[in-house]
């Protein structure tokens, strides 16, 4: 333990000097870029964390202790996370400097995650919370270690919204990530994430509202790969901790945030990768928190995510589906409480149609069951009564069939009215309170009439559904009615042909 306690204390220590020096310097040299009213912050707080954690694990390779033992066996590994993690923190600073393009980003994640890969960081297994039984991958292992590296880099540059936000979350999926691996005996996990928390605690003083240096990607990628390749514990034989619920917990604030953003921007029809100010943080400052009481509370949902990971680890049988289902239920509570107008529309969705549904799927029966009576149909007076059931039963409040020619006697066209609204006219009084739409009534390709209907506006939803009506008059009715009327057209013709 003295080993990792001295860990923890020089690397914060050398990481609040060295982000003070390089705030400092960058101020006076104008090591940044300006963007989004930003000022002129650097956002080179990446180059102190980065190079603190690398500064404080090199001694390891000379101390002679039992974890430097440990660590020594698994040499190759830590030199494949210090390749990757190099070349996510020079592209991350690229950015930061002169700016990266997007597809320029992915493909050095991606590159860097499968040296990862190759280097024994991999998922080769899963365990299901309920029942423990482990699950291989085989050939999945490399496509899913590769999502969940990059996912895991990507989502903590998403949440580098707020002053000490990133940095913050960062800290505490460090430190139950060091806590998780002592009591697993991953020496090289708790060695590296011990620095790691010691760089970040060294980081925030100097990134706290109003920050006198920011994360930047050369920061907030780099932390999210480190953490999300620790998490898999490719430095030891086999996986580590790896279930379906502790990696989700350890870094459950940033993966719900991309899981949020990902479904707001899926249903509001814009791209998933469009940048926006919708984000977890961005949310809570417009429902009246201020910058730090948004801090707080995020810190907060963080701390418990991070909490539960550790205790799902140390309960078995049903605490430890438990522990995770409470803190899905926290997180859905918590994006509830945002107010997002997408979900807030899909809650809505949801239980008009769960609602109406019964009512839809009756009227569709109804409509399958009218078009067979329809066919059988002798007059365009029987066609027109079993359709004024169908309009009963659709809740509407008055139809009207117009024909193109004089053939119902001395009328063009055919009405219903509901019940007890009799008085009920296109125009004049009451008119203003409905809404009309009109239906052309086509046979193969020949427009043969023109169904209006009309609904009060307070009737609520339709229950039935719009192409089904369509295809209803534009089915059995239009082709039964086509040659009712053919055959009243043709009757004249038939007679004089008989007279002479």
């Amino acid at each position: 333990m003295r080993t990792y306690f001295f860990l923890l204390l020089f690397s914060t220590l050398m990481s609040f000097a060295l982000t003070r020096w390089l705030a400092r310097r960058a101020a006076e040299g104008r090591w940044t870029r300006h963007e989004g009213g930003e000022g002129a912050i650097p956002r080179l707080g990446g180059v102190s964390v980065f190079v603190t954690t690398v500064v404080m694990l090199l001694p390891l390779a000379v101390w002679n202790n039992q974890i430097t033992d440990r660590i020594a066996e698994v040499l190759p590994q830590a030199l494949g996370l210090l390749g990757a993690a190099t070349a996510v923190f020079l592209l991350g600073l690229y950015d930061d400097l002169r700016g990266a393009r997007p597809w320029q980003k992915l493909v050095v994640q991606c590159s860097a995650a499968v040296g990862l890969y190759l280097a024994g960081f991999r998922i080769e297994l899963l365990t299901n919370p309920f029942t423990h039984q482990p699950l291989e991958l085989g050939w999945l292992s490399l496509p899913v270690t590769l999502c969940w590296l990059v996912a895991i880099s990507n989502a903590f540059n998403l949440i580098d919204g707020l002053d000490g936000l990133a940095a913050g979350v960062g800290l505490f999926a460090t430190l139950s990530l060091f806590l998780l691996a002592l009591l697993q005996s991953k020496s090289f996990v708790a060695a590296v994430a011990v620095a790691l928390a010691g760089a970040l605690l060294g980081f925030l003083p100097n990134n706290f509202n109003p920050a006198r240096i920011y994360l930047g990607d050369s920061g907030s990628l780099t932390i999210g790969l480190v953490l999300a390749a620790l998490s898999v514990g490719g430095s030891q034989k086999g996986p580590i901790f790896i279930t379906l619920t502790i990696p989700l917990l350890i870094f459950g604030l940033p993966l719900l945030d991309v899981s949020v953003t990902t479904a707001r921007r899926f249903l509001s029809g814009h791209p998933i990768f469009h940048r926006d100010e919708e984000h977890l943080h961005h949310r809570l400052l417009k429902i009246g928190l201020t910058p730090r009481g948004a801090l707080l509370f995020l810190y907060g949902l963080a701390a418990v995510f991070a909490a539960a990971s550790v205790l799902v680890v140390n309960f078995r049988g049903t605490v430890s589906p438990l522990l995770a289902l409470l803190c899905g239920l926290l997180a859905w509570i918590v994006v509830r409480q945002m107010h997002y107008p997408e979900f807030a529309e899909l809650d809505s969705h949801v239980r008009r149609e769960w609602s109406s549904q019964r009512n839809v799927l009756r009227n569709q029966i109804l409509m399958r069951k009218s078009a067979q009576s329809v066919a059988r149909a002798g007059t365009v007076e029987e066609m027109w009564d079993e359709a004024s059931h169908v309009f009963t039963s659709l809740d509407m409040d008055a139809a009207a069939l117009e024909l193109p020619f004089a053939l119902l006697g001395s009328a063009r066209q055919l009405r219903w009215v509901r019940e007890n609204n009799d008085d009920w006219r296109d125009t004049g009084p009451g008119a203003e309170t409905m809404w009309s739409f009109s239906l052309p009534v086509r046979f193969r390709g020949r427009v043969i009439g023109t169904l209006r209907l009309s609904r009060a506006l307070d009737r609520g939803d339709l229950p039935f559904r719009l192409e089904s009506l369509a295809e209803y008059f534009n089915g059995p009715f239009a082709e039964r009615l086509a040659r009712i009327l053919d055959a009243r057209e043709a009757e004249p013709v038939r007679a004089a042909a008989g007279v002479r």
